[in-house]
């Protein structure tokens, strides 16, 4: 596989070069039904589990620095297109069941996969989106001795993509676990870091500016005298304001191009409040922005952007669905959750080796997209390479008779499944 030649220097150890392994371990994440070392081993027959194991589990190549390649290699696939503009850093994370307590950071906690508590790992994921482009490209388990909470995770990820690695990202996204820290979004707009946040409809806001002062005592009044300072204009949490707006106060926005030729719609308002600056104790300035699907549902997000129409603002906080999408094909293409390892560092190994094919993938699209004019779908591209290499009983002839039929007559149209914005 040529693409991996560029990426050997990657995979040398002090006495070993382990590059063969690497790629058998790819093309298993590529090509196998079940993604975890003996069934690779079995399914590919160019290795064998142990050497398989030892790769992910033992050898010592530097994983920290294979998802800075991948970041910084994505990085220039969005340039070259002109997407930088079009950039944002995603954080969420992902769970995976794991039985058993002798794992690497597995503990009774929230497991979205599931969509309750249970025994298993948690990982804080960033990943990079341009257009509908979207590569996970740094990682780090929760709950082991040396990472921290959740938020120091997402900060860490953050500050490496931004101030060390130097991308200059347009803006951050993240959910409603990370919206509400208001100390996480105060850092940020310390650092003059664009972000739109999800945030829960119990927050409490303030619809015009307040002070904070100590209250004054009533005549008469039981209890000790307030010390603490206060804001003294009253607070509205956010759906109560949301259940207060007239009709005329929603905007209808046509956000974005969708898969089918379809288009995102949605109903949004916006409007500037402040919220408690817990750094340093004073009110925080940014933009409550509220969306409401044509299904009924309800989303709200901070956001600090200055400058931002609401039309831009509504595009922004729709990019968000992209790292679920990069999830999702993670887990049902590429094995992201059938790793069978248990230190963090085999952990981190294997998810940057998920990166590494997420990559492989993105750069596959693109070369469809500009020397054909054709958009394959993630499924669509491996289909392909399976069918070539006879991994499955479709002729090759037959799956690209089924990709064309899923082009829009107008080949002008294609660029609208890669440049999303209307």
């Amino acid at each position: 596989m040529n693409f991996l030649l560029r990426f050997e220097f990657l995979f040398f150890t002090l006495t070993r070069k382990v590059s063969g392994n690497a790629l058998v371990y790819l093309k298993g994440l590529l090509l196998c039904r079940r993604r975890n070392c003996q069934q690779m081993a079995m399914e590919l027959q160019e290795s064998n589990q142990q050497r398989l194991h030892h790769f992910i589990a033992q050898s010592k190549w530097n994983v920290r620095q294979v998802m800075d390649v991948v970041t910084l290699q994505f990085w220039k696939l969005i340039e070259s297109l002109g997407l930088t503009e079009d950039s944002c850093l995603i954080i969420d994370e992902a769970g995976n069941p794991k039985k058993g307590r002798h794992s690497a950071g597995v503990k009774r906690q929230y497991c979205g996969q599931v969509g309750k508590i249970e025994n298993c790992q948690v990982g804080v994921f960033g990943a990079l989106c341009a257009g509908s482009l979207v590569n996970l490209v740094q990682a780090s388990l929760f709950g082991t001795a040396t990472n921290g909470s959740k938020i120091e995770q997402a900060k860490s990820i953050i500050r490496h993509v931004m101030k060390e690695l130097k991308l200059p990202v347009r803006w951050i996204c993240f959910d409603a676990f990370y919206g509400r820290d208001a100390a996480l979004l105060a850092d940020l707009i310390k650092n003059d870091i664009e972000f739109v946040a999800d945030v829960q409809d119990n927050l409490q806001i303030w619809l015009e500016a307040f002070q904070m002062r100590i209250p004054v005592q009533q005549p008469g009044a039981r209890g000790r005298k307030s010390k603490l300072a206060k804001p003294n204009r009253p607070s509205v949490s956010i759906k109560a304001y949301a259940a207060s707006l007239l009709p005329t106060q929603w905007k209808f926005i046509t956000v974005r191009h969708q898969s089918g030729g379809k288009k995102l719609q949605a109903w949004f308002h916006s409007r500037d409040i402040y919220i408690l600056n817990p750094l340093t104790n004073r009110k925080q300035l940014v933009t409550l922005l509220i969306r409401e699907d044509k299904d009924g549902t309800i989303k709200y997000s901070f956001c600090h952007s200055p400058g931002c129409s609401l039309q831009e603002l509504a595009y922004r906080q729709c990019k968000r669905y992209f790292i679920e999408k990069a999830f999702r094909e993670g887990k049902k293409e590429l094995g992201l959750n059938e790793y069978q390892t248990r230190s963090e560092e085999s952990w981190l190994k294997h998810m940057a080796m998920i990166m590494l094919a997420q990559l492989f993938l993105n750069q596959e699209k693109i070369v469809h997209y500009e020397k054909e004019k054709l958009w394959l779908t993630t499924q669509d591209v491996l289909q392909t390479i399976k069918s070539s290499l006879h991994f499955v009983k479709r002729t090759i002839e037959d799956l690209l008779d089924y990709i064309l039929s899923k082009q829009p007559p107008d080949k002008r149209l294609v660029r609208n499944s890669l440049y999303l914005r209307m």
